[in-house]
């Protein structure tokens, strides 16, 4: 948390808004707490989305130790059965999502620069029920942390792979092949520097 922000929520006037943004396929969806519209990072964040509706709950967040990762529940309220539908299309699961707290300027209305980051993490599922006379659409958020258990099938230590996570970077421009002879480490002698590959560092950009 930034001082500026810091002295903000020590004010006696505090006006606290939340600002949620799902970053879906060819739609951003962008809500803020309330009714009202506050612009943050060059955007507007605005009480109603005019395709997905409102935010009809959040779960409330604090910061512990523990051993399971963080997640977020948040429940949406689409204006439309077509809207709610479209919510829960296979296509929607990944989707980046990122919550911050900010705090309001009661004098101007303009948002304390450095909101808070909360939470970042991705769309795990979305559940529509439907009621007498409403919609609403469970959405489960996986925190970011779950990246770290992603496999890395596929990676592979070769100029084309490396160039397609980092374009245009030529760590490994020169390499043809990467043999390994012997497997160490703590405790057992390296290898010689003449099993070790020689990768060129000309034009290496955030190799480490």
């Amino acid at each position: 948390m930034t001082p500026q922000l810091k002295t903000a929520l020590g004010a006696r006037r505090v006006t606290i808004t939340g600002l949620l943004e799902i970053a879906l396929p060819g739609h951003t969806i962008r809500l803020c707490d309330g009714a009202g519209v506050v612009s943050a990072f060059g955007e507007i964040f605005a009480g109603c989305d005019g395709v997905y509706g409102t935010l009809g709950s959040i779960d409330n967040l604090a910061e512990a130790a523990g051993d399971t990762m963080p997640a977020l529940a948040i429940e949406l309220l689409p204006p439309s059965t077509s809207a709610a539908v479209d919510l829960c299309q296979p296509q929607m699961q990944g989707s980046r999502v990122k919550l911050w707290l900010a705090v309001v300027d009661a004098d101007t209305g303009a948002v304390v620069p450095d909101p808070e980051l909360l939470f970042v993490g991705e769309v795990d599922t979305m559940a529509l029920s439907v009621g007498r006379g409403e919609r609403r659409v469970a959405v489960e958020v996986a925190s970011v942390f779950d990246e770290l258990f992603a496999p890395d099938e596929g990676a592979r230590l070769s100029d084309s792979f490396h160039q397609w996570v980092w374009p245009g970077e030529l760590g490994l421009s020169q390499m043809t092949g990467t043999p390994i002879r012997e497997i160490w480490g703590p405790g057992e002698k390296p290898p010689a520097a003449t099993d070790v590959p020689q990768i060129p560092r000309t034009g290496v950009q955030n190799y480490f």
